[in-house]
């Protein structure tokens, strides 16, 4: 018992200045974008016909190295679990692995609502409507900007123990009209004992989805 108490005493001790970076989100305060400020900002157009897997474009270097994919039909967010069950079971090869879209066609029905179809290699299609339609969640930056929006998680563990995390997504479009996805992750790591701070991991990564005409 000596040994643990003491070992997180010098724990502690090194990581007097490991405090967990500030979340990274809209609505988490500080310099992060503030959704009260832009309800009336307009929100750009996504609409077009797009490749079913996008090519990553910058990142961190775990992100280049191991995810140098991403899925069009995981772009876009989920108004409900069973919206995400049938494109996973369009999406499902014999051999229980799940298929990219070969594409997607993303059409806008309002300034914050869209329907996207995709076309599998497996000749099977499937569509979901997702809406940005919630203004404290999802921030538009205007008719050339961004669909921004993220939040925060607990409930995460490593070896050291207890985690918790923000993350932030955005999309828009480039100047050849490719869809563009960010995603950033913050990972804030506490030890076990004590719950005391220890570092924020960060992981970022960009997407391009080329589109198609």
């Amino acid at each position: 018992m000596r040994v643990s108490l003491l070992m997180v005493s010098l724990m502690a001790s090194a990581c007097a200045g490991c405090l967990h970076a500030p979340p990274n989100y809209p609505g988490a305060g500080g310099d992060n974008l503030d959704p009260r400020q832009f309800t009336n900002e307009a929100c750009v157009d996504l609409s077009g016909r797009y490749e079913g897997k996008g090519e990553i474009v910058d990142g961190d270097p775990g992100s280049l190295r191991d995810q140098r994919t991403w899925r069009l039909d995981n772009v876009f967010p989920f108004a409900s679990r069973e919206q995400l069950d049938s494109l996973s079971a369009a999406a499902r090869r014999p051999d229980g692995f799940y298929a990219p879209p070969q594409y997607g066609i993303v059409e806008r029905k309002s300034d914050r609502t869209y329907y996207i179809s995709f076309a599998f290699p497996n000749g099977k299609t499937a569509s979901f409507s997702p809406s940005f339609e919630d203004k404290g969640r999802f921030v538009c930056t205007g008719l050339d900007g961004k669909i921004v929006w993220g939040g925060a998680s607990e409930g995460g563990r490593s070896e050291f123990g207890p985690n918790s995390s923000d993350s932030i997504k955005a999309i828009y479009l480039d100047a050849q009209g490719n869809l563009i996805l960010e995603r950033g992750m913050q990972v804030h790591m506490n030890l076990r004992l004590l719950h005391i701070p220890v570092g924020t991991a960060k992981y970022s990564a960009v997407y391009r989805f080329r589109r198609l005409n």
